[in-house]
């Protein structure tokens, strides 16, 4: 068994009715075979673009240990799901209890009002620094280099 974090993008509907959607989600995971370690209701936000015509979503972070060769069918039931949109799964086996508890007691990271036409590869970023994209979620971890990204 490998240790695995992942964010669950929830469909919005769900955000006034946690329960169901952590049902949803440990439902998920209970037919990948895993071992929830923690869930927690990230936030409820606006998508910087539509997703199957949901243009808002609820966000839900877990950290749970299952088999490696589970994960694939664990996108596809999330593929599969009413309530669930997408699903980004990450290797770490490093992470210990202590930084699992950190990160799911951290608060979100705050909002940004960037807009998608702010974003080109020649302009680079709204706030001065180089690249061609949007920045991603501030880590709930400081330490991100024992991050694996799982290639299905």
């Amino acid at each position: 068994m490998k240790r695995y974090e992942a964010m669950f993008l929830m469909d919005a509907n769900l955000a006034s009715d946690w329960p169901s959607a952590e049902a949803e989600v440990k439902r998920i995971l209970d037919r990948a075979g895993a071992n929830v370690l923690g869930l927690k209701n990230w936030d409820e936000r606006k998508l910087a673009y539509s997703i199957h015509q949901h243009k808002r979503g609820l966000y839900a972070l877990a950290f749970f240990d299952a088999p490696a060769e589970k994960i694939a069918g664990l996108e596809r039931d999330v593929q599969l799901s009413e309530k669930a949109v997408r699903v980004l799964v990450l290797r770490r086996d490093k992470l210990t209890p202590e930084k699992i508890e950190k990160a799911l007691n951290a608060p979100p990271p705050p909002k940004t009002s960037f807009r998608a036409d702010e974003w080109s590869s020649n302009r680079g970023r709204p706030d001065g620094r180089p690249g061609d994209g949007p920045p991603m979620a501030a880590a709930a971890v400081e330490e991100v280099p024992d991050i694996d990204v799982l290639e299905v």
